[in-house]
This record gives structure tokens, sequence and C-alpha cells, in this order.
């Protein structure tokens, strides 16, 4: 129950943000937009359509298109953000309060895009779906089994040329820009803002710099069975997740130790499981 209160928490005030940054920032300062509120902006410019308006309708519509061709779990998970999205966008453009204080084009993007990737990303960790152009997507997925992020760039696509008829290259690379930051800040939303670091080490002098590792830098060490490429003799690699902070004085450590050593370092976007997010056992 408690867990359905904080998807439900969630779901609500990532649509706040995402409407938020649409109406305040996006729309006000001319930047081009994707998905349904791009399809809305186009409206308005060659229809007079209010952009509210075409945002919830077209939200509707493609909310019964998912229930009936999707079923009954991917409505329920969108009903939220298919009603409460153009009801905020609405709110947000129908308060004064709310805009006239951000008009530098630039600012307003940075903003935006953070917003707009948190609010998306906060429905998504909610296993919650922002409807709009997902079922479309969805949809063309189920019928031609084309996979659904090329469905969504293609859709993309077509919305951003449809703007550029009407937009100057300055806010066209604007709208890149949102669009890029948007997909930075979702990706950290969703695995919760960690900056985690793995590293592998090949050494013969494994044992000393696994016990450096656990005990000077109190981090978890994995010994992988290795064999030499060239020599074929066996040995062992260190593989450890840090956060990077802690990076830098374990790569010294470990050349003070074995100036040889071969050591990989990656980017981990999440990790999780005994030892590391919640206590052994």
């Amino acid at each position: 129950m408690k867990e359905k209160i904080v998807n439900i928490i969630q779901i609500v005030l990532g649509n706040i943000l995402i409407a938020f940054a649409i109406s305040t920032l996006i729309y006000e300062n001319n930047i081009i937009a994707g998905g349904v509120s791009g399809i809305g902006i186009v409206l308005n410019h060659y229809l007079g359509m209010s952009t509210t308006i075409s945002v919830y309708m077209i939200n509707v519509v493609l909310f019964f298109l998912g229930l009936i061709f999707l079923g009954k779990t991917f409505a329920l998970t969108s009903l939220i953000s298919s009603f409460l999205f153009p009801l905020m966008l609405s709110f947000f453009e129908g308060h004064m309060i709310f805009h006239g204080y951000l008009n530098d084009p630039l600012l307003a993007c940075v903003l935006a895009g953070c917003l707009n990737g948190v609010g998306i990303g906060l429905v998504l960790r909610s296993n919650a779906s922002t409807g709009g152009s997902d079922v479309i997507a969805l949809l063309v997925n189920k019928l031609t089994h084309v996979p659904v992020h090329i469905v969504l760039n293609v859709i993309d696509v077509i919305i951003l040329v449809l703007q550029f008829t009407f937009n100057d290259t300055t806010h066209v690379i604007y709208g890149i820009v949102t669009v890029m930051l948007t997909s930075t800040m979702l990706n950290k939303t969703l695995t919760s803002g960690q900056s985690l670091t793995q590293i592998m080490v090949m050494s013969d002098c494994y044992e000393e710099i696994r016990n450096m590792i656990l005990f000077s830098q109190d981090a978890g060490v994995t010994l992988l069975t290795s064999e030499k490429g060239y020599t074929k003799k066996n040995s062992k690699i260190i593989l450890s997740v840090l956060p990077y902070r802690k990076l830098p004085q374990v790569k010294n450590r470990i050349q003070q130790i074995d100036p040889h050593a071969f050591i990989v370092v990656s980017h981990v976007d999440e990790v999780g499981g005994n030892g590391f997010t919640f206590e052994q056992r």
C-alpha cells in the first residue's frame, strides 16, 4: 500500500514538472518540442487551436486506443498522466504568476530540459507511462514489429521538422539542447543519480590489491578466475564498483603495489544486490 502511494505521488509530481517546463519555459520562449506537446504547438501555429486543448484531445484519443489495442494494464498505468498532464498544462497557462520571469531562451531550454527529464523519470520509475507518443510507438510496434525507440525517433523527427517551418535556426538549436538535457536527466533520475565506476585489475599482486581495496578503501571486491592469454598461466582478475571520488586514490595505490598492473575503468549507471544496496546476512 505504501509503495502504491509513493508511486502515485511520483506520477503526480512528474506530470507537474513536465507541464511546468513545457508551459512556462518551452512555449513561452518558442523552443521546439517533440511528442504530443510538439503536435500541440504545430496545431496552435497553423490552425489557431489552443495548445492545451489539442494536447488534451490527443491524449484522450491515444488513451482509448491504448485501452482497445494494448489492454487494460497499459491503460491503467497511463491513465493518470493522460488526464493530469493536460490539466496541469492548462493550470500553468492560465495563471500569469508562472509567466514572464524567464525570458532568456538559453537558460529556459537548460532548465526545461532538466525539469522535463526529472519529471519523465519520476513517472517511469513508478512503472507508469507518460502516455502521448508512447502509445503510437507501442501500437506500431505491435502491428509491424518495428522497435519502439525507432518509432519514437521517427515521430519526434516529423514533429520537429514541422516546427522548423516557423522557427529560426537559433530556436531549433535550443530545442536540440532541451532534448539532450531531457535524455541526460531522465537517465540520472532512473538511476537515482548514482555516479559509480567499475574497475577491473589484472595483476600478479592480486591478493595485496584485494586487501587494499577491501580494508583501506572500504569497498567490495570480487575475484574472477582467469587465464593469461600469452603464458596461459592461471590468475585472478579483481573486480570492484566504487564511487568516482575513490577512483583516483585506488588507481594510485594499485600503481604503487604493481606498476605493471593492467587496469580497466568503466562507467556504471546502476548497481544493486547483497552487500551493496543492502546489508549482507
